[in-house]
């Protein structure tokens, strides 16, 4: 089996991009892989400084053979990130069966493409495990060398094959439908994760427009398995407020290296207990600082001065 295509999909980022597509090119496999690059369109009556931005970034991806092959589909009109990534892996994925999935705010460590093209080869034929990414969240894990089963997706850098992706199934309406509150509180990784299930709801109710939600959906109604490095191999610059669907978040910031090799791989296809009671730990803090903030925020918005100090006290 050959390594698989990695699929990049760019808008407007040429900074972003320019890092993420810099330490792709120093993974080891890099020289033996091909990229395909989806550069998205402009929006119809998009400011001056965004079609510059558009433009800088397709520059960007020209600037250099970043691995072995190197195809880029520029499309002329706005796609969207959702439709594009659908659309994309779809078409790649038909041709090569696997796909490894980046987006242009993805910095990846230079062992990653082996990780990911390892646990693609030796995990192909096990029809339990849907999804392989190489992030992982600052959970204070000490060792760096092996990998884990755990039942949450997570698109911060991902893979799959073309038999799990062709399950995928975007239609939030079905999902509400078939969800019991029970499968609500497990699908929220077990109640730590309430912004899972409101994904579902905002796309419904037309907020927002994602893709990533409905493949964790997928793979949670088939009850497949996800594999994960015990640290991360990779890390989200896009955390700073510049993309579309993600804000400002320093809580899921890695600050350790990303150079990790990762040598042990699971034979039993199950999940690790101990890896997930850490996700679980960090995604509770996490959100209780998320909560803590939205607090304070409402505070400085809405209480009177003479309150504030005596509040802001009690929450430290």
């Amino acid at each position: 089996m050959k390594n698989s295509p990695i699929l990049l999909f760019v808008y407007n980022r040429p900074d972003h991009t320019l890092k993420t597509l810099e330490a792709l090119s120093q993974n080891t496999l890099a020289k033996e892989s091909h990229l395909f690059i989806f550069a998205d369109g402009p929006k119809q009556n998009s400011s001056v400084e965004l079609l510059s931005n558009i433009n800088e970034t397709r520059k960007i991806i020209k600037k250099k053979k970043w691995c072995k092959e190197v195809t880029i589909y520029e499309s002329p009109i706005n796609k969207g990130l959702a439709t594009s990534i659908i659309d994309g892996v779809t078409e790649i994925i038909n041709e090569f069966e696997s796909v490894i999935v980046l987006e242009d705010d993805i910095v990846t460590g230079k062992y990653f493409l082996e990780f990911m093209n390892e646990a693609l080869k030796k995990y192909k034929n096990h029809d339990k495990v849907w999804h392989i990414t190489g992030w992982r969240s600052p959970v204070g894990e000490s060792k760096c060398n092996y990998a884990y089963f755990y039942p949450t997706m997570n698109c911060w850098s991902w893979a799959t094959w073309k038999d799990r992706w062709q399950n995928f199934k975007k239609d939030p309406q079905y999902y509400k439908s078939i969800f019991s509150k029970k499968m609500i509180y497990k699908f929220n990784v077990f109640g730590s994760e309430p912004g899972m299930w409101q994904q579902i709801e905002d796309n419904i109710n037309h907020k927002i427009n994602t893709w990533a939600i409905f493949w964790y959906a997928t793979i949670f109604i088939n009850n497949g398995l996800c594999l994960a490095p015990s640290k991360s191999l990779c890390k989200n610059i896009g955390l700073d407020n510049s993309g579309v669907h993600c804000g400002i978040c320093e809580s899921e910031i890695i600050k350790d290296g990303i150079d990790w090799k990762i040598t042990i791989f699971p034979n039993e296809i199950k999940i690790s207990k101990k890896d997930l009671r850490k996700n679980i730990t960090f995604l509770k803090s996490k959100n209780n600082i998320k909560a803590l903030n939205k607090i304070k925020y409402i505070i400085s918005k809405n209480i009177p001065a003479n309150l504030k100090n005596k509040l802001k006290k009690i929450l430290k």
